[in-house]
């Protein structure tokens, strides 16, 4: 008999972002900007102020697209809010089982919709090389959610997380067997594609601090809705460093087999997929030549020159903006072609609690980095470990507050503990 699932929801947190675009140039840069779209894992938008556009319009994943002539050092900017939900694929229970729980009620698409989420993208290829390929990955699975289990598995275990990527797009993933976030998650769309799955790539950040871009996946089941999955956190967490890392940095989850069907609740969704198109129509065709020693990059097998030409008329992604420069940007930064954006947990407690964490990871590093450089030098100042200890205590409480601690976290409060206690024995 095939397993049922369901989607299960649960808010986390409010969160506040401020995004701003300063234009430094000598000269006008238009911006196509993506203004957030609500989700079931991104609910209850708030807008509360807005550079007002020249135009606006509304793109096919429902994201309403606004479009800014800025002129030499003027400034656009938009503050919004949400309520972020934490999302988790579960079994549906025998029929006894009469707990209710909110679910995906969206989780039929349009035909139009489906068409969308299955198209062929210079990103997200949907070739026979790919289609043969992922058919021999899912073998015998026939659910689609089996299926999907299976791509991501297979992904994990054989591709290798590396930023910045040589190139963008599934292809070359393939080919390199490494990439970002965006390449973990362009490869599995067009796997899922390929099976025909509707998929499609979040453009996104992390709910925390300032500029910190991500992308993942969800992919449609009639009857469940919209999955998500993160291939590219479940590849980082066979990396207990960066297991740590990003734990304590991002609050994620510690187990990357979690990243399948589940999502923390700590991310703000920008746009959904990639090769979007803009509106007003990109002017490729008057725009000046690319400036001599711009760099382009290759994205989709295609060289682009980011910020001069759009490619067929589409953005490859919006996260959440694409710009067209009419001069070199001398010098230029990220944040001339992206903006950029501070994410702010709006609860009084919640705030606290996350700059005492951050506060406290950096001060133990500190003094247990201090402790054991000068005991190299056989100097072993003991008030340094405690202090290191306090801190970590600290540090292990907060994250056990916001329900970021793991075991690892817990081992080191073991080794913390008996080195501070072998540290009053000496006394």
């Amino acid at each position: 008999m095939e397993q049922r699932y369901q989607l299960v929801y649960k808010k986390t947190k409010t969160y506040r972002i401020d995004y701003t675009y300063d234009n430094r140039q000598r000269s006008q840069v238009d911006l196509w900007l993506a203004l957030p779209a609500p989700s079931m894992s991104q609910r209850n938008i708030r807008i509360l102020s807005q550079t007002p556009p020249q135009e606006t319009a509304l793109l096919p994943t429902g994201n309403p697209l606004a479009y800014y002539e800025i002129g030499a050092g003027q400034r656009v900017v938009l503050s919004f809010s949400f309520d972020a939900y934490e999302t988790r694929l579960v079994p549906v229970k025998a029929s006894g089982d009469q707990t209710v729980r909110e679910t995906d009620g969206a989780a039929v698409l349009t035909d139009e919709e489906r068409q969308f989420y299955l198209r062929s993208t210079p990103l997200v290829p949907v070739t026979d090389e790919i289609r043969e390929e992922a058919l021999r990955i899912v073998g015998d699975a026939r659910e689609p959610i089996e299926q999907a289990r299976r791509l991501f598995d297979h992904i994990v275990a054989h591709y290798r997380y590396h930023w910045p990527p040589q190139e963008r797009g599934a292809l070359a993933m393939r080919c390199h067997k490494k990439g970002d976030c965006g390449e973990f998650a362009f490869l599995f769309a067009a796997y899922c594609r390929s099976l025909d799955i509707p998929c499609r790539t979040v453009i996104g950040a992390w709910a925390t601090g300032t500029f910190q871009p991500h992308a993942w996946n969800e992919f449609f089941v009639d009857g469940v809705g919209w999955i998500p999955v993160d291939a590219s956190v479940a590849a980082v967490m066979k990396n207990p460093v960066k297991q740590l890392a990003f734990v304590t940095r991002y609050g994620t989850r510690s187990s990357g087999r979690s990243y399948f069907g589940n999502l923390e609740g700590k991310r703000i969704i920008f746009s959904f997929d990639s090769s979007l198109p803009l509106i007003p129509a990109y002017p490729d065709d008057t725009q000046p030549p690319v400036p001599e020693g711009y760099q382009s990059f290759m994205v989709g097998g295609e060289m682009l020159a980011w910020g001069y030409r759009s490619q067929q008329g589409n953005a490859p992604y919006l996260q959440p903006a694409y710009v067209r420069f009419s001069g070199k940007p001398e010098p230029d930064k990220v944040s001339d072609y992206m903006g950029t954006w501070r994410v702010h947990e709006t609860a009084f407690g919640s705030a606290a609690s996350l700059w005492i964490k951050r506060i406290s990871f950096v001060l133990f590093f500190l003094f247990l980095f201090l402790y054991h450089g000068l005991s190299l030098f056989q100097m072993r100042l003991e008030r340094l470990n405690t202090l290191s200890t306090a801190f970590f205590t600290l540090l292990l409480l907060t994250l056990i507050l916001r329900r970021e601690a793991y075991w690892v976290t817990y081992l080191f409060a073991v080794l913390m503990t008996l080195s501070l206690l072998s540290s009053f024995q000496l006394y």
